[in-house]
């Protein structure tokens, strides 16, 4: 079992400069640690969205039907779509307005994205079986107690991160969860706190390589 974010609130409250009582954090139903969860909540999304990081790349393979336009999308933010077709690969190009066209069948080479629900739409339609695969970032970074994924930190939840980053992602988190915490409560010793996270935000990043790479993880 990996550190949870519960865990995380009370390491954050023993932090030397916090001045939070690290047993009001073991209360999880204390007004102190609603508090302080909907600041960890808060921070914890925004970092996890400020790099296409590579643990965060997946790619889906879906295969296409002879007729069949609209096929079903992975959650999260689609980055490439390619078409396999006689021992080649080619990349499909994004096209907003493939509803204005003609019906037509062939090799697909233009996609679009429709939503309610969450499609990915493929012109031509395909006129025999392809392989399509979707490159994507899925940024639902946080495993709830039932083992399903959210974007929303909750009680008894932990970090959806290779074990190897996870220490490092913590270490910046609790610091930047704190100097938010006394930038809020007009703390003058705030600037040093967030200096002490951008550093070890700056290790994080280096530890997880968050560059342009070419990892992708398959499901």
């Amino acid at each position: 079992m990996g550190k949870t974010f519960d865990q995380s609130l009370i390491d954050t409250a023993i932090i030397s400069m916090s001045m939070i009582d690290p047993e009001d954090m073991e209360d999880t139903s204390s007004e102190e640690f609603q508090s302080l969860r909907r600041i960890q909540d808060g921070c914890h999304s925004e970092l996890s969205n400020r790099e296409d990081f590579p643990f965060n790349k997946f790619t889906k393979t879906i295969q296409t039907s002879k007729g069949l336009q609209s096929y079903s999308l992975p959650e999260g933010r689609i980055v490439k779509v390619r078409i396999y077709s006689n021992n080649s690969v080619s990349e499909l190009n994004y096209d907003n307005n493939i509803d204005m066209y003609n019906d037509i069948s062939g090799t697909p080479y233009k996609f679009t994205i429709t939503y309610n629900p969450n499609k990915i739409k493929l012109y031509p339609i395909p006129n025999k079986i392809y392989k399509i695969s979707i490159d994507y970032i899925n940024s639902k970074n946080v495993i709830l107690p039932d083992g399903s994924y959210s974007y929303k930190v909750e009680n008894n939840s932990e970090l959806r991160m290779p074990e190897q980053y996870q220490h490092l992602y913590f270490d910046a988190l609790e610091y930047y969860v704190l100097s938010t915490y006394m930038r809020k409560a007009s703390n003058p010793r705030w600037e040093p706190t967030y200096a002490i996270f951008e550093q070890r935000w700056r290790i994080f990043l280096r530890g997880c390589q968050a560059v342009e790479s070419e990892t992708i993880f398959s499901i």
